[in-house]
């Protein structure tokens, strides 16, 4: 069988029994079962495969069938161009998170020698976000926290394998704690994505199968649950003219900008991803 042939027949099982991006995983699966990069793979589609290499992918499909995410399958996750490590002790990386991490950046004032400037990340998960801001920002001594120990762990093997420990903001601290509990004043910036769905459809998505770990993903009866005690711990944290930017659920937008602007903050702003759905609200500390 040809490296062709067996995508054809990954991405038609995968079509039928787990739809959504059939082509796209069923790549992917097999350039992780031959070793290469999935460029590499389609410039070699018409190559034969060894009995070994197509055990392993049909294993990998059916990993993938029974509802296993393929980021999880392969423990890597692209993100902001950066190759997070991924597996169930924390959510995926998601494409539409980068959109946090744009409007941390459009944020954050310019460079300044000798300036260092203290942020964030809560909620911090596999470390995406946080990770992805210090790899762009070298002047930011950047902290993350996790109310989860492993959690936790996964963040700092992230920032150990995506960044240099000699950069200019030092590396990274690691802190476990709740909310905004490990952070220590002052802060420029505070970054977080917070479990914002609702009860009832976290119990549909994990009766559904999925592994993610469900105390990432329960934001409570509405989802919002977590947006007043961060907005109210975040606004003592930080600096005038500092600011809080959190990703939300898409339609979740007008009700965590009022939440922020009763905790103190102005301006409150919705950034629509290239969906044109809600995906992140930001609010700045005025002096």
């Amino acid at each position: 069988m040809t490296a062709r042939e067996a995508v054809a027949e990954g991405t038609g099982a995968l079509e039928a029994g787990r739809p959504g991006s059939p082509f796209l995983d069923a790549t992917i699966l097999l350039a992780h079962a031959m070793d290469i990069s999935r460029d590499a793979l389609l410039a070699r589609l018409p190559d034969a495969l060894d009995d070994a290499v197509l055990g392993r992918y049909r294993a990998l499909v059916a990993r993938r069938l029974a509802g296993e995410p393929v980021a999880y399958i392969t423990g890597c996750r692209e993100f902001w161009g950066l190759p997070f490590r991924s597996d169930p002790r924390a959510l995926m990386p998601r494409p539409e998170t980068e959109h946090l991490v744009e409007t941390a950046l459009s944020m954050l004032p310019p460079p300044r020698q000798g300036k260092r400037l203290r942020c964030h990340d809560a909620f911090a998960g596999s470390g995406c976000v946080g990770i992805a801001l210090a790899s762009e920002r070298p002047d930011i001594e950047m902290a993350l926290s996790d109310a989860s120990g492993p959690a936790l762990e996964l963040c700092a093997e992230n920032a150990a394998a995506l960044l240099t420990p000699d950069r200019p903001g030092g590396f990274p601290a690691m802190l476990r704690g709740d909310i905004l509990s490990a952070a220590s004043a002052p802060l420029d910036a505070i970054v977080a994505n917070p479990p914002y769905v609702s009860s009832a459809l976290t119990r549909e998505i994990l009766g559904a199968g999925s592994p993610e770990p469900a105390d990432a993903l329960d934001g409570g009866p509405d989802g919002l649950a977590f947006y007043g005690p961060l907005a109210a711990q975040a606004f003592s944290l930080l600096n005038p003219g500092g600011f809080l930017a959190v990703e939300i659920g898409d339609e979740q937008g007008p009700a965590v900008a009022a939440i922020l602007e009763a905790a103190g903050f102005s301006d409150a702003r919705i950034v629509r991803d290239l969906a044109g759905l809600d995906r992140v609200v930001a609010g700045v500390k005025r002096a």
